[in-house]
């Protein structure tokens, strides 16, 4: 299959999109066109554009993949519930063996775009101006926010959401965030 992935095959990105029921939402050529391009994204070499992925997965082209992503027609909400799932039952399980607590971080990023928006002939959508602490700048691109469960040494992606100045502040989002974290099994744990 992939000869660069760091995923082998016993653990593979397709057993576990069936372990999480993704082929009760998806059909199997949409489930395997998704499995190459985690693969490819995961490859060495990958540097986050979509020609990338049509590189580096099998029998794939650019313009395939792009249509894939934008036009299949999927609800991502029903397969992103399904992955928190599995996230909050791992770190619930690390927590109650461990009996350590289990820490929420919120972490803030930005992605900055390479042309500066003056210069860009179409606008990448929710792409603006951001105040970068690391440049001690404004800079044009994606503001990202990133939320982590932590437990024991065992951190786990909960979340990756688009910051979007105009629909909520940072403080809101984080909020609803936060909403989203089901209630502790365990008392202590509070």
């Amino acid at each position: 299959m992939f000869q660069n992935t760091v995923i082998s095959d016993e653990l593979s990105i397709y057993k576990f999109l069936k372990q999480l029921n993704f082929d009760f939402y998806l059909t199997k050529p949409r489930l395997r066109h998704l499995e190459n391009i985690m693969n490819a994204m995961i490859s060495k070499g990958y540097n986050g554009k979509i020609s990338d992925i049509a590189e580096l997965a099998p029998f794939r082209h650019r313009t395939s993949i792009t249509i894939f992503l934008l036009n299949s027609n999927w609800d991502e909400k029903i397969l992103e519930k399904a992955l928190k799932a599995c996230i909050i039952e791992l770190i619930w399980d690390k927590s109650k063996e461990s009996r350590q607590p289990i820490y929420f971080i919120i972490d803030g990023t930005i992605s900055e775009k390479t042309k500066s928006w003056s210069k860009v002939k179409n606008p990448i959508e929710k792409c603006s101006f951001h105040n970068s602490h690391l440049k001690g700048k404004n800079v044009y691109g994606h503001q990202i926010l990133v939320s982590l469960l932590s437990c024991d040494g065992l951190v786990l992606s909960y979340s990756i959401d688009i910051y979007d100045k105009e629909s909520m502040s940072k403080i809101e989002l984080t909020q609803k965030l936060i909403v989203t974290l089901p209630k502790p099994k365990i008392k202590d744990m509070c």
